[in-house]
């Protein structure tokens, strides 16, 4: 699943590629992947595009934002007449031509320019929402502070842990107290931080909620620095894959980066990977 560093790469992509571009027609191949009227959105221009956790916001100049999650195998791609549409899944090569068999919704702009909603696995979707509404659906509330913001401070992190007997790993996956943090960059923050992704998160001391704010921060920057991980069927706007895998330190690893051995387990259904040398 696409996480900060995917979601915020595709986020600074529709910013740069799509900011002042018209939605002229909406076309939708799967119903129940797209919430809303489309005349709400044709027509509108868009002005921005923006970020919660995982979930993008690309706000139109109508009152309208479109609020798209792409959840585990959701694309966004951009194709113009000057630039070579490519996507694809774990399944498929990555470079076929848009549309294609996974393409379930595309937005055409007044340019003739293209953005196509790609997903394998059909569990992303579209919503159309009323801009002034969207802290329904985004607000404080709903998703934790995000590592890197004033508001993700230690003293958050040990009140949130101290009251909690889960696995850390899964404590910092839930997007209700943390957002942003998947899998990968959850596996390799602990690593960094040397905790075990076992450890319940109460047990944690004061030095170690410090050194695992420190590291999920650490690696969610190396993750945007490489622009995402495409362990998977992630691409960036333009269909092009993210690099992140080349310097994970532990996540699907055989050895950790001082030669020890990785060991793989299950956590909450999610594959967890650790060094009991280099982890407590």
């Amino acid at each position: 699943m696409p996480e900060l560093p995917e979601v915020e790469t595709i986020r600074k992509g529709i910013v740069e590629k799509l900011k002042g571009k018209k939605i002229s027609d909406v076309e939708i191949k799967v119903p129940k992947l797209f919430i809303g009227d489309i005349n709400d959105i044709i027509g509108g221009k868009i002005i921005d595009a923006k970020r919660v956790a995982k979930v993008l916001q690309i706000v139109l100049d109508n009152g309208n934002s479109i609020i798209v999650h792409l959840k585990m195998t959701g694309q966004l791609i951009y194709k113009d007449d000057k630039s070579k549409a490519v996507g694809g899944h774990s399944q498929k090569a990555y470079d076929q031509p848009l549309p294609h068999a996974y393409t379930h919704i595309t937005y055409t702009f007044s340019d003739g320019s293209h953005l196509y909603f790609n997903d394998f696995r059909k569990f992303g979707w579209n919503k159309v929402v009323k801009t002034s509404e969207i802290d329904k659906i985004l607000g404080p509330d709903k998703y934790g502070p995000e590592p890197g913001k004033k508001e993700f401070t230690s003293k958050y992190l040990k009140k949130i842990f101290s009251k909690s007997n889960k696995a850390i790993k899964l404590v910092l996956m839930d997007q209700a107290k943390i957002s942003g943090v998947g899998n990968i960059y959850a596996n390799d923050g602990l690593y960094v931080a040397g905790i075990m992704p076992t450890r319940p998160a109460k047990s944690l001391s004061d030095n170690e909620i410090s050194k695992l704010k420190n590291a999920i921060e650490k690696v969610l920057k190396l993750g945007l620095e490489y622009g995402g991980s495409s362990e998977n069927t992630y691409v960036n706007i333009e269909g092009k894959k993210g690099r992140y895998m080349e310097v994970t330190s532990i996540y699907q690893k055989k050895t950790d980066p001082k030669g020890h051995a990785v060991k793989r387990i299950t956590i909450g259904g999610r594959g967890t990977f650790y060094c009991d040398i280099c982890q407590k």
